[in-house]
């Protein structure tokens, strides 16, 4: 068997080391184990591995002695362990095991991972887990040495914390190995583990442990870890403590360490209003676009990024109908076809007027679809999902009113009811289609259900249960002057009866709204079944999640603690609930600018039987403002009044000043999660209401958030 000899060099700022031990284990599963194991002296030694079997390798130091300025140390009681990644068959002959390799490499590989208390590191996964992971760390820190160029420039770098906060995790490292005493009486590391989550009957034994378990619960003691690093010299620059901002913004209310992206791979093409995102099986992410940059126009292109966040050679993709596309984003059981359902913004000429869904194979992102796409059964389409068996479920709106930031009176076509249309076996031709557009309606909220076709119902979101049957739920329509365009917010349960679709159960919204005075108008979007069967679906309106039995006869319960006007609910493996936020249009304007104070974020709920431990997961400003991936401003060349000067007349002259945006992650609308368990979310609009509908709705591109979901 060939072999390939590794130079491993431990690199710590201002330490040499004297003695340490090592371990490179195999971590694809079916060839996880150790494939060296010593001591060592010095900062660097050499290993030959065996080229064949596991393709990637993690290695794990623990520091036993060490000299700084000359003056020896001794670690005598918890470990302290660094950690690298790497990809035999690519890396070169260099491999730097550092603080940056560490943070980078537990945040990215993190749901493969577990730290025992002696400090050793077990990573254990598919190729796919770690060929994700890898190429996540890539992004932060380089196998061989060097801090990767996209998490130090836009749209990272400081328009974002976490290039700081990577930098500031690198600091703790630091001071975990030389351990001062805090203002606590206690030792740096001793601090540091205690504050770090934990179960209450296990404490953290050792630093890569107490960051993994960060991950868990990245919000327990954030400010107090933060204070940890104030007034102490910043050994790796560019930290938390250094930004740009000011000082009571420094510290994180959670830490999280996130990756954008806002490039399509066509600078002419920038993503804006993106919506949602499919993984397909190369581990592609396809992303549905809703506007033509600089435009409240329908865009006619959609962003498809590789697993590691760049644009693939083919993005973005244009052609087969793609016309304002929306919600809708699927791709078929093999994983192989992608479709995008068009909805349409702006002006007659970029909507489809009958709707229609295109298609794209997955390998080189050419659309299968006609030119206008395929327009059976459909009209306007919103949410859509496979089902096992292969069949599209699909949302279509029906209605012709325009959706913001389109002005009334635009659309001179004819509204159709709303209605869920499947093609079975994913065909659109006739034969194959299936239509429910008459469905049990309540027009107010005293009234008893009637059979009606209406385009007020406005179905939104499907999602099959994979038995037959889908849960779908409709936004609703108030209307204060005219009665009839009244339909209550619901979710129904339909189901593939012989050759039909048959409405099997329904409930109807309760919320009670203070601005219309009116009960069951909640605006829904997405629903989702959780590991339970049960369904649950988002508000916007109500800024909550409302959980139904799976037979919608009973509200189980809420989640709407750090709830914002969520568009998006997304359930892991491990039943943690992730609620896509779209924030309402309130708040305060912050320092003149444009930008609304928020809050924009995730709302993460780890445990579900206890709604009220939710917290939201942020993504701060570093300091810099947002600029887009051709180098413009955010929001461009728009002015406000600035200080007046006055002139000789005493006459005030006011300076016009460029708006600039200080919110990287906005208005977001879903979130998905990849192998890896990294969470996609998704920027839909800019975070100003005052610059939504006149100019660019769009926002900018996708938020990741590292290592905090279970992998799909």
């Amino acid at each position: 068997m060939p072999t390939k000899t590794i130079q491993f060099n431990v690199d710590v700022k201002n330490l040499e080391i004297t003695s340490g031990q090592c371990e490179i284990r195999g971590i694809v599963s079916g060839y996880v184990g150790t494939a060296y194991s010593s001591s060592f002296s010095g900062n660097s030694f050499s290993v030959e591995l065996a080229e064949g079997g596991s393709a990637y390798f993690a290695i794990t130091v623990l520091v036993n002695t060490y000299t700084i300025n000359g003056v020896p140390k001794t670690i005598s009681d918890n470990p302290v362990n660094l950690l690298a990644t790497f990809h035999l068959p690519t890396v070169g002959n260099e491999v730097r095991v550092c603080p940056e390799s560490s943070i980078a490499s537990i945040y990215t590989f993190a749901r493969m991972t577990t730290v025992a208390n002696d400090g050793w590191v077990n990573m254990s996964g598919t190729e796919r887990n770690m060929k994700i992971a890898y190429g996540m760390k890539q992004h932060f820190y380089q196998t061989e040495g060097a801090v990767a160029d996209m998490i130090k420039q836009s749209p990272n770098g400081f328009e974002t914390n976490s290039y700081p906060m990577f930098n500031s995790l690198c600091n703790l490292f630091y001071y975990c190995l030389t351990n001062p005493m805090v203002s606590s009486g206690k030792l740096f590391y001793d601090q540091f583990l205690d504050y770090a989550w934990h179960e209450e009957d296990m404490p953290n034994g050792n630093f890569l442990q107490a960051v993994r378990n960060m991950l868990r619960d990245p919000f327990t003691n954030a400010g107090n870890i933060y204070q940890m690093l104030v007034g102490r010299e910043e050994i790796y620059g560019d930290s938390l403590t250094s930004m740009d901002v000011r000082d009571d913004e420094k510290a994180p209310n959670n830490w999280t360490l996130t990756l954008k992206n806002n490039s399509s791979g066509a600078k002419n093409f920038i993503p804006s209003g993106l919506a949602f995102v499919v993984f397909d099986k190369d581990d592609n992410a396809w992303v549905a676009n809703n506007f033509r940059a600089g435009s409240n126009l329908s865009g006619t292109h959609c962003p498809v990024y590789a697993y590691n966040a760049v644009p693939t050679d083919f993005s973005p993709v244009q052609g087969g109908g793609l016309l304002g596309v929306a919600f809708g984003a699927a791709i078929d059981p093999k994983k192989e076809y992608i479709s995008f359902g068009n909805f349409g913004w702006g002006p007659e000429l970029n909507n489809p007027q009958e709707g229609s869904i295109s298609r794209f194979y997955y390998k080189d992102g050419q659309p299968i679809s006609p030119s206008n796409g395929y327009t059976i059964g459909l009209s306007r389409v919103q949410g859509m999902e496979y089902d096992v068996s292969g069949n599209l479920w699909m949302a279509s709106v029906g209605c012709q009113d325009p959706f913001a930031p389109a002005p009334t009176g635009v659309y001179p076509f004819k509204s159709e009811p709303s209605a869920v249309v499947v093609y079975l076996n994913g065909e659109p031709t006739a034969g194959n289609v299936l239509i429910c557009d008459e469905f049990p309606v309540k027009q107010t909220a005293a009234a008893d259900p009637v059979p009606l076709r209406t385009p007020y119902l406005k179905v939104f979101d499907v999602t099959p249960d994979n038995l037959g049957s889908a849960y779908v739920s409709c936004i609703g329509n108030y209307d204060s002057d005219v009665a009839d365009n009244c339909v209550l917010s619901a979710v129904y349960k339909v189901t593939i009866e012989g050759n039909r679709l048959v409405v099997k159960n329904s409930w109807y919204s309760d919320y009670y709204s203070s601005i219309n005075k009116q009960k069951g108008f909640e605006s829904l979007r997405q629903v989702n079944i959780n590991g339970e069967g049960d369904v649950v679906v988002v508000g916007v309106t109500s800024s909550r999640a409302t959980v139904l039995s799976n037979d919608l006869s009973t509200i189980k319960g809420y989640y709407d603690t750090h709830t914002y006007a969520p568009w998006g609910v997304k359930i892991d493996k491990n039943q943690t609930v992730f609620l896509a936020n779209f924030g309402h249009d309130t708040g305060s304007v912050k320092d003149g600018s444009f930008d609304l104070e928020g809050p924009f974020g995730v709302t993460m709920l780890r445990d579900a039987s206890k709604p009220d431990t939710a917290q939201l997961l942020t993504v701060p400003t570093g300091g810099a403002e947002v600029m887009l991936a051709n180098g413009l401003p955010l929001y461009g060349t728009q002015t406000r009044p600035g200080e007046p000067v006055f002139l000789i007349q005493g006459v005030p002259t006011y300076t016009p000043v460029r708006v600039k945006c200080y919110q990287p992650i906005m208005r977001l609308t879903s979130t998905n999660i990849d192998g890896a368990g990294n969470l996609w979310c998704m920027n839909n609009w800019k975070p100003s209401a005052l610059v939504d509908v006149a100019d660019n709705p769009g926002g900018d591109g996708v938020v990741i958030f590292l290592g905090i979901a279970e992998p799909e």
